[in-house]
């Protein structure tokens, strides 16, 4: 149970991150400030950052494996990324999607490896 609370606790960091950063992308984009390309580049990058910042804060709460933790973590969202893209644009597998998952699995990887080593406690 507690390790539920711990992977929703890093899931609704990673899903507010997510939402924040496409939020001030649109609006930058809606001024005027910053063009479509720069809106294709950080459609991209933001879900992997918002996976790394997650996977780390639950590579920081685990106690060994932080590799281990990002595997889990990062096949997790895949799962979810699946089932949106399944559901919502019926894309089925292409070699893009394949490329994206492999990237956000290893996101979760890095980021549960660094959250592990960034523990104060290390023994």
């Amino acid at each position: 149970m507690f390790y539920l609370k711990k992977l929703s606790k890093s899931l609704g960091i990673s899903l507010a991150i997510l939402l924040i950063i496409t939020l001030l992308i649109t609006l930058f984009n809606y001024i005027g400030l910053i063009g479509l390309k720069i809106v294709t580049g950080f459609s991209y990058i933001t879900p992997f950052i918002s996976i790394f910042i997650g996977s780390l804060l639950l590579g920081k709460t685990s106690n060994n494996k932080g590799w281990l933790e990002g595997i889990k973590y990062g096949l997790i969202c895949i799962v979810i990324f699946f089932i949106f893209n399944y559901l919502a644009f019926d894309s089925g597998f292409n070699i893009s999607n394949i490329i994206l998952y492999i990237i956000t699995l290893i996101s979760g990887i890095l980021g549960g490896m660094m959250g592990i080593n960034l523990k104060k406690d290390n023994n």
